[in-house]
């Protein structure tokens, strides 16, 4: 009779039906490293969103960073190092130029369409004030981790992200 009961709740229930039925292959939900992965990424970019002003995304937060650690830069270096299109690149730095964080200016060769993109004062200024509010939002998001495992989390997630694509497909 038990037997009965249960197997009338695995019916009605499919939570209760996947989490007596485990699946016997790679379980996307439990061992996949991108989604997990994916699933921080998705929290970390609603919870940062929240520290910074509106329109300032954590792609356009990335952007800034990377002009203010390489004054001169231009589009085409911008967007090889954040892996985006150039395109988005254009838009992005259009934005920031429009909120006066950066500017354009000539590139040091004689390619006329080749800009070099700097901060400004005021773009400075706000890459600072951005810093201070990383530093609380990953002190909020870490909150859970000791010291040493935020750091050893940062130097896996840096592999990840370094392997070469190369691999069998």
């Amino acid at each position: 009779m038990q037997k009965a009961a249960v197997k009338d709740q695995r019916r009605r229930d499919p939570e209760v039906r996947t989490r007596t039925r485990p699946l016997a292959e790679h379980n996307l939900l439990n061992d996949s490293l991108a989604y997990f992965i994916r699933r921080a990424q998705v929290r970390c970019d609603t919870e940062l969103a929240r520290y910074l002003e509106p329109g300032i995304s954590p792609a356009r937060l990335a952007a800034l960073a990377t002009i203010g650690a390489n004054p001169g830069i231009s589009q085409s270096a911008l967007g090889s190092l954040l892996n985006i299109a150039s395109p988005s690149v254009v838009k992005v730095v259009d934005d920031l130029e429009s909120r006066g964080l950066l500017e354009r200016g000539p590139g040091p060769s004689s390619d006329r369409r080749v800009y070099a993109i700097r901060l400004t004062e005021n773009g400075t200024t706000e890459l600072r004030r951005y810093n201070e509010a990383v530093k609380r939002f990953e002190e909020k998001i870490a909150s859970d981790l000791t010291k040493t495992e935020r750091q050893q989390l940062i130097s896996l997630l840096k592999r990840v992200a370094a392997t070469s694509g190369t691999g069998e497909s």
